[in-house]
């Protein structure tokens, strides 16, 4: 049962060419999310359903060629009831405005309304042919602004568990994917308590 949700899974998102895009981890492409291996989880609040969105994906080009995205796709071992993609654009002027620009790691909630903070930024859905046009060089000045890439789950009882994701990309008509190998674990009754040998769902929201 594991086997054919993970293969469904892999079909969520836009359709995309095999074989013609050329693979690679942060660091090593076009296209940069700022993040490399990791974890983040969030408890299950009291009440079911809710909402959880991960980011901290912060896309830049390395050449500082426009990048246009082709899709995102993603694996889920076990699957929220729904996931959206959103990208934040965060301006100089929001920067300089608060201590509510920043990076947005998790949080309860969805774009525009999350619980506990107020989030600075404007909020479009990540789909086929939006461009990435700042270079990583300029997003690296302080205060220079950023667009975040993030995942939005609408999460039940079974909880909701992404341990890879791909986002398709074009830099001058030259195909491809950014593998994005940061896990993101929202607390339910399915999401294992500990992955990759780190406890991650033993508490509840506070």
């Amino acid at each position: 049962m594991v086997s054919a949700v993970v293969a469904s899974a892999l079909l969520v998102g836009w359709l995309y060419c095999r074989g013609l895009r050329v693979e690679h981890v942060n660091g090593e492409g076009p296209l940069q999310s700022d993040t490399a291996q990791g974890a983040t989880s969030v408890y299950a609040p009291a009440d079911v359903p809710w909402a959880v969105t991960f980011g901290s994906y912060l896309l830049c080009s390395t050449s500082g060629e426009p990048i246009v995205l082709d899709g995102i796709r993603y694996r889920s071992p076990v699957r929220p009831r729904s996931v959206s993609l959103k990208l934040r654009t965060v301006t100089p002027r929001m920067w300089k405005a608060g201590v509510d620009a920043g990076y947005l790691g998790a949080a309860l909630g969805e774009p525009p309304h999350f619980q506990k903070r107020k989030v600075l930024g404007r909020y479009e859905d990540a789909r086929a042919g939006r461009r990435i046009t700042q270079s990583c060089a300029d997003q690296d000045r302080e205060g220079a602004g950023y667009t975040e890439l993030l995942f939005v789950l609408d999460v039940g009882e079974a909880g909701g568990f992404i341990d890879a994701a791909w986002i398709d990309y074009r830099v001058g008509g030259k195909p491809y994917t950014l593998r994005l190998d940061w896990k993101m674990v929202a607390c339910g009754a399915k999401v294992p308590d500990t992955v990759d040998g780190v406890v991650m769902c033993d508490g509840e929201q506070s």
